[in-house]
Protein backbone atom coordinates (compact mmCIF):
# COMPACT_ATOMS: atom_id res chain seq x y z
CA UNK A 1 0.00 0.00 0.00
CA UNK A 2 2.53 2.37 1.00
CA UNK A 3 4.73 1.88 -2.34
CA UNK A 4 1.23 2.47 -4.57
CA UNK A 5 0.36 5.68 -2.68
CA UNK A 6 3.83 6.74 -3.62
CA UNK A 7 2.85 6.11 -6.82
CA UNK A 8 -0.21 7.75 -6.75
CA UNK A 9 1.79 10.89 -6.03
CA UNK A 10 3.82 10.87 -8.38
CA UNK A 11 3.27 13.88 -10.40
CA UNK A 12 1.89 17.01 -9.78
CA UNK A 13 -1.69 18.02 -11.27
CA UNK A 14 -2.04 20.76 -13.74
CA UNK A 15 -6.02 19.95 -13.87
CA UNK A 16 -8.46 16.93 -14.35
CA UNK A 17 -7.84 14.35 -16.72
CA UNK A 18 -10.12 12.18 -18.78
CA UNK A 19 -7.33 9.50 -18.34
CA UNK A 20 -8.34 7.28 -15.15
CA UNK A 21 -4.43 5.97 -14.80
CA UNK A 22 -2.98 9.65 -15.11
CA UNK A 23 -5.80 10.75 -12.56
CA UNK A 24 -4.75 8.37 -10.06
CA UNK A 25 -1.37 9.16 -10.49
CA UNK A 26 -2.21 12.86 -10.23
CA UNK A 27 -4.69 13.29 -7.48
CA UNK A 28 -3.35 13.60 -4.05
CA UNK A 29 -1.60 17.18 -6.23
CA UNK A 30 -4.52 18.02 -7.76
CA UNK A 31 -6.17 18.04 -4.61
CA UNK A 32 -3.89 19.96 -3.07
CA UNK A 33 -4.22 22.61 -5.94
CA UNK A 34 -0.16 22.54 -6.50
CA UNK A 35 -0.67 24.18 -10.14
CA UNK A 36 -3.21 26.91 -8.83
CA UNK A 37 -0.71 28.00 -6.13
CA UNK A 38 2.36 28.01 -8.59
CA UNK A 39 0.32 29.97 -10.86
CA UNK A 40 -1.18 32.21 -8.39
CA UNK A 41 -0.70 35.80 -8.41
CA UNK A 42 1.62 35.41 -11.82
CA UNK A 43 -0.83 36.38 -14.12
CA UNK A 44 -4.05 38.46 -12.30
CA UNK A 45 -6.29 35.39 -13.29
CA UNK A 46 -8.85 34.26 -10.62
CA UNK A 47 -9.13 30.43 -10.00
CA UNK A 48 -11.14 27.94 -7.92
CA UNK A 49 -11.42 24.37 -7.64
CA UNK A 50 -14.09 22.88 -5.59
CA UNK A 51 -14.04 19.04 -5.05
CA UNK A 52 -16.76 17.11 -3.77
CA UNK A 53 -16.12 13.50 -2.56
CA UNK A 54 -18.67 10.75 -1.15
CA UNK A 55 -16.32 8.30 -0.99
CA UNK A 56 -13.73 8.25 -3.69
CA UNK A 57 -14.03 4.75 -4.89
CA UNK A 58 -18.13 5.96 -5.72
CA UNK A 59 -18.63 9.26 -6.71
CA UNK A 60 -16.43 12.29 -6.56
CA UNK A 61 -17.52 15.40 -8.29
CA UNK A 62 -14.92 18.11 -9.72
CA UNK A 63 -15.39 21.86 -10.71
CA UNK A 64 -12.56 23.83 -11.68
CA UNK A 65 -13.53 27.15 -12.01
CA UNK A 66 -11.84 30.07 -14.18
CA UNK A 67 -12.20 33.67 -14.84
CA UNK A 68 -12.98 34.78 -18.44
CA UNK A 69 -10.96 37.34 -19.54
CA UNK A 70 -13.35 37.66 -22.70
CA UNK A 71 -16.24 38.38 -20.89
CA UNK A 72 -15.57 41.24 -18.36
CA UNK A 73 -15.76 39.44 -14.84
CA UNK A 74 -17.55 36.28 -16.09
CA UNK A 75 -15.98 33.01 -15.62
CA UNK A 76 -15.75 29.00 -17.60
CA UNK A 77 -16.43 26.31 -15.57
CA UNK A 78 -15.14 22.55 -16.15
CA UNK A 79 -17.95 20.55 -13.97
CA UNK A 80 -17.07 16.73 -13.67
CA UNK A 81 -18.67 13.32 -11.95
CA UNK A 82 -16.16 10.52 -11.56
CA UNK A 83 -18.76 7.43 -9.98
CA UNK A 84 -18.16 3.63 -9.71
CA UNK A 85 -16.83 1.82 -12.41
CA UNK A 86 -20.26 0.75 -14.41
CA UNK A 87 -20.03 -2.29 -16.53
CA UNK A 88 -22.74 -1.49 -18.82
CA UNK A 89 -20.49 1.83 -19.52
CA UNK A 90 -17.81 -0.47 -20.99
CA UNK A 91 -17.32 -0.33 -24.58
CA UNK A 92 -14.78 -2.60 -26.65
CA UNK A 93 -12.74 0.01 -28.43
CA UNK A 94 -12.22 1.98 -24.81
CA UNK A 95 -12.01 -0.59 -21.41
CA UNK A 96 -11.33 2.52 -19.11
CA UNK A 97 -14.14 4.51 -20.16
CA UNK A 98 -16.38 4.14 -17.39
CA UNK A 99 -14.02 5.29 -15.18
CA UNK A 100 -13.49 8.10 -17.12
CA UNK A 101 -15.86 10.32 -15.90
CA UNK A 102 -18.25 12.87 -17.37
CA UNK A 103 -17.54 16.01 -18.41
CA UNK A 104 -19.59 19.04 -19.00
CA UNK A 105 -18.40 22.68 -19.54
CA UNK A 106 -20.42 25.99 -18.50
CA UNK A 107 -20.25 29.70 -19.27
CA UNK A 108 -21.18 31.98 -15.79
CA UNK A 109 -21.70 35.47 -16.42
CA UNK A 110 -20.21 37.64 -14.48
CA UNK A 111 -23.45 38.24 -12.06
CA UNK A 112 -23.74 34.74 -11.91
CA UNK A 113 -20.38 34.31 -11.05
CA UNK A 114 -20.46 36.85 -8.34
CA UNK A 115 -23.75 35.02 -6.89
CA UNK A 116 -22.08 31.24 -6.99
CA UNK A 117 -18.50 32.88 -5.24
CA UNK A 118 -20.87 34.92 -2.77
CA UNK A 119 -22.89 31.52 -1.95
CA UNK A 120 -19.92 29.75 -1.45
CA UNK A 121 -18.83 32.60 0.83
CA UNK A 122 -21.09 32.67 3.06
CA UNK A 123 -21.82 29.15 3.40
CA UNK A 124 -18.29 28.90 4.79
CA UNK A 125 -16.16 27.83 1.50
CA UNK A 126 -13.31 29.51 2.34
CA UNK A 127 -12.41 29.14 5.72
CA UNK A 128 -9.46 27.30 6.40
CA UNK A 129 -9.18 24.84 8.54
CA UNK A 130 -8.17 25.65 12.24
CA UNK A 131 -6.41 22.26 12.66
CA UNK A 132 -5.01 19.22 10.99
CA UNK A 133 -7.90 17.15 9.62
CA UNK A 134 -7.98 13.73 8.64
CA UNK A 135 -9.45 12.93 5.28
CA UNK A 136 -10.26 9.09 4.45
CA UNK A 137 -11.30 8.23 0.87
CA UNK A 138 -14.09 6.79 1.78
CA UNK A 139 -15.37 9.73 3.57
CA UNK A 140 -17.66 12.28 2.62
CA UNK A 141 -16.21 16.00 1.91
CA UNK A 142 -16.05 19.57 0.53
CA UNK A 143 -12.55 20.67 -0.51
CA UNK A 144 -11.64 24.32 -2.45
CA UNK A 145 -8.55 25.58 -3.16
CA UNK A 146 -7.48 28.38 -5.66
CA UNK A 147 -6.10 31.31 -6.49
CA UNK A 148 -8.12 35.02 -5.15
CA UNK A 149 -7.37 38.53 -5.52
CA UNK A 150 -3.78 37.20 -5.71
CA UNK A 151 -3.15 35.15 -3.02
CA UNK A 152 -4.14 31.29 -2.24
CA UNK A 153 -6.04 29.56 -0.34
CA UNK A 154 -7.37 26.15 0.52
CA UNK A 155 -10.05 25.02 2.97
CA UNK A 156 -11.49 21.81 3.46
CA UNK A 157 -14.97 21.23 5.04
CA UNK A 158 -15.60 17.24 6.06
CA UNK A 159 -19.16 16.26 6.65
CA UNK A 160 -21.04 16.21 9.34
CA UNK A 161 -18.89 19.12 10.51
CA UNK A 162 -20.06 22.00 10.37
CA UNK A 163 -20.55 24.17 8.21
CA UNK A 164 -21.22 20.69 6.31
CA UNK A 165 -23.93 19.38 8.32
CA UNK A 166 -26.39 18.55 5.71
CA UNK A 167 -27.47 19.03 1.71
CA UNK A 168 -27.75 22.36 2.02
CA UNK A 169 -23.50 23.10 1.65
CA UNK A 170 -24.01 21.92 -1.49
CA UNK A 171 -26.76 24.32 -3.21
CA UNK A 172 -24.11 26.88 -4.17
CA UNK A 173 -22.08 23.51 -6.48
CA UNK A 174 -25.65 22.69 -8.00
CA UNK A 175 -25.57 26.08 -9.76
CA UNK A 176 -22.14 25.33 -11.16
CA UNK A 177 -23.41 22.27 -12.57
CA UNK A 178 -24.66 20.86 -16.29
CA UNK A 179 -23.80 17.47 -15.67
CA UNK A 180 -27.45 15.17 -15.29
CA UNK A 181 -26.08 13.19 -12.58
CA UNK A 182 -27.49 13.69 -9.36
CA UNK A 183 -25.74 14.19 -6.17
CA UNK A 184 -25.76 10.85 -4.05
CA UNK A 185 -27.73 11.00 -0.60
CA UNK A 186 -25.73 11.78 1.94
CA UNK A 187 -25.49 9.30 4.90
CA UNK A 188 -26.85 9.90 8.54
CA UNK A 189 -24.68 11.84 10.49
CA UNK A 190 -23.49 9.32 12.93
CA UNK A 191 -23.03 6.77 10.05
CA UNK A 192 -20.68 8.83 8.40
CA UNK A 193 -17.29 7.30 7.43
CA UNK A 194 -14.13 8.97 9.84
CA UNK A 195 -10.63 8.87 9.74
CA UNK A 196 -9.20 5.63 11.20
CA UNK A 197 -12.38 3.57 11.34
CA UNK A 198 -11.37 0.81 8.86
CA UNK A 199 -9.28 -2.17 10.26
CA UNK A 200 -7.05 -3.78 8.27
CA UNK A 201 -9.68 -6.35 6.48
CA UNK A 202 -12.58 -3.64 6.01
CA UNK A 203 -10.10 -1.89 4.27
CA UNK A 204 -9.40 -4.67 2.32
CA UNK A 205 -12.32 -5.12 1.25
CA UNK A 206 -13.04 -1.07 0.20
CA UNK A 207 -10.85 -0.93 -2.51
CA UNK A 208 -8.80 1.85 -3.25
CA UNK A 209 -8.39 3.51 0.44
CA UNK A 210 -6.12 6.04 1.99
CA UNK A 211 -6.21 8.90 4.25
CA UNK A 212 -4.95 12.62 3.59
CA UNK A 213 -4.32 15.02 6.72
CA UNK A 214 -5.13 18.68 5.35
CA UNK A 215 -4.47 22.15 7.12
CA UNK A 216 -4.36 25.94 6.30
CA UNK A 217 -1.51 25.52 4.01
CA UNK A 218 -3.16 22.43 1.93
CA UNK A 219 -2.41 18.43 2.11
CA UNK A 220 0.00 17.97 4.86
CA UNK A 221 3.73 15.70 2.92
CA UNK A 222 5.36 15.55 -0.17
CA UNK A 223 2.26 15.67 -3.31
CA UNK A 224 4.45 14.98 -6.35
CA UNK A 225 7.64 13.38 -4.84
CA UNK A 226 9.27 12.09 -8.09
CA UNK A 227 8.90 15.81 -9.60
CA UNK A 228 6.80 18.16 -11.17
CA UNK A 229 3.67 17.51 -13.08
CA UNK A 230 3.92 15.97 -16.91
CA UNK A 231 1.47 16.63 -19.50
CA UNK A 232 -0.80 14.04 -19.89
CA UNK A 233 0.48 13.04 -23.59
CA UNK A 234 3.68 12.84 -22.32
CA UNK A 235 2.56 10.97 -19.08
CA UNK A 236 0.33 8.39 -21.39
CA UNK A 237 3.54 7.64 -23.29
CA UNK A 238 5.65 6.52 -20.32
CA UNK A 239 2.66 4.66 -19.34
CA UNK A 240 2.37 2.99 -22.68
CA UNK A 241 6.14 2.10 -22.80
Amino acid sequence: MAVALATLTGCAAFGPTDNPVARKLTWFSYLSGDDLRDRCGADGGDRYRVVFNADYNRHVRTYDISLDPADGGGALVEARVIEATDLARLTPMDPLSAARGRTATLRLTAPQFASVIGSLSANGAFEPPATTTRLPSNGVYWLINGCRNGRWFFAVHPYPASPFTDATFLEPTRALDPNPVAFPALPPPESAPRAGMLTGNQRADAGVYFEIEANRDGVVGPTAPFGRWLPEGALAALLNR
